[in-house]
């Protein structure tokens, strides 16, 4: 039954943000003792002793990680050492720089990229094949770091056109947003064409073509739509991708977002933020895959007809 296969997907998706935390909570504490960061070395051991009492380190790690699920249950992600206030305060005052660095990059990918992946496989062989073709080669085999520091030479060192990143308003985005959505944009142009071209090879698009049914129509409605179920899976992970390729391109363009915020607070050790940041992006990634379950279900009719009753 479908109620079967969703009830099966949530308990996945339960299962994988369980094994994530768990993870998580592993690999922070392997980073070393915030305490070190928190005090001078000058400190006396029952200073050291009271912070430790104060941040709940004193206690078995099975206690803290319990505590760790505890709170995520109730939305409660912690204080953050450093800057003495909540993580979700402080991600939150950072989290609108990211999403409109993702947010762009979102919108190039989709305005570039579906056209761009439909008409290389409209036209294949010629000349925006090929451009389409290096795009997508070019664009996978580029680090998003290397590629920030070359529109940086390019764009505002050579040319003086744009700003280096930092908060000079809309423009300060632009380049961050090309440089995290150039890969992205790469696989789904390929991801696609290659859709593309073998739906326009199905009996079902030939037989629409035999109806005599306007070419456009062919194309952009019914062979985009079964392609774009195909390329569905992707622009879920696509999305969540745009947010975790900040990490890097903000730091290298002195953004304020939640990307640079994360390097800060690996570096300071304040697992909390750690943490937290992690924990989000990771169950954002999954939730939205089990969106995308759900909803490649529900349209395409093939998967309901393939669950055993």
């Amino acid at each position: 039954m479908v109620v079967r296969m969703i009830v099966a997907r949530v308990g996945q998706a339960v299962l994988s943000l369980l094994c994530v935390a768990l993870l998580i909570f592993v690999l922070v504490r392997l980073t070393g003792d915030p305490v070190n960061f928190l005090l001078t070395s000058e400190a006396s051991q029952d200073d050291i002793d009271r912070v430790r009492a104060e941040l709940g380190l004193d206690r078995p790690v099975w206690v803290q990680f319990l505590t760790f699920l505890e709170n995520l249950a109730q939305g409660n992600l912690g204080v953050s050492h450093r800057l003495d206030a909540s993580v979700t305060e402080v991600v939150g005052l950072r989290l609108p720089a990211t999403l409109s660095v993702a947010g762009l990059g979102l919108l190039l990918v989709l305005v570039i990229g579906v056209p761009l992946g439909v008409y290389s496989a409209v036209h294949r062989g010629g000349r925006l094949d090929a451009v389409a073709r290096g795009i997508a080669a070019l664009g996978q085999a580029t680090p998003a770091f290397w590629l920030a520091l070359m529109l940086i030479l390019v764009f505002s060192v050579n040319l003086g056109v744009l700003p280096p990143g930092g908060q000079d308003g809309p423009r300060s985005l632009i380049l961050p947003a090309v440089a995290v959505a150039f890969e992205p944009l790469a696989r789904l142009i390929r991801l696609l064409r290659s859709s593309m071209i073998e739906e326009l090879q199905s009996p079902h698009i030939r037989f629409l073509h035999i109806k005599g049914l306007p070419e456009r129509k062919v194309l952009w409605v019914h062979a985009l739509r079964n392609a774009g179920l195909t390329s569905l899976t992707y622009l879920g992970i696509l999305s969540v991708s745009l947010i975790m390729g900040s990490v890097l391109v903000e730091t290298v363009f002195s953004l304020p977002g939640v990307g640079r915020l994360l390097v800060e607070s690996i570096y300071y050790r304040d697992f909390n933020v750690v943490q937290g940041i992690v924990m989000l992006m990771s169950a954002g990634y999954i939730v939205v895959n089990l969106l995308i379950d759900l909803a490649q279900l529900v349209l395409d009719p093939k998967l309901r007809t393939a669950v055993p009753a």
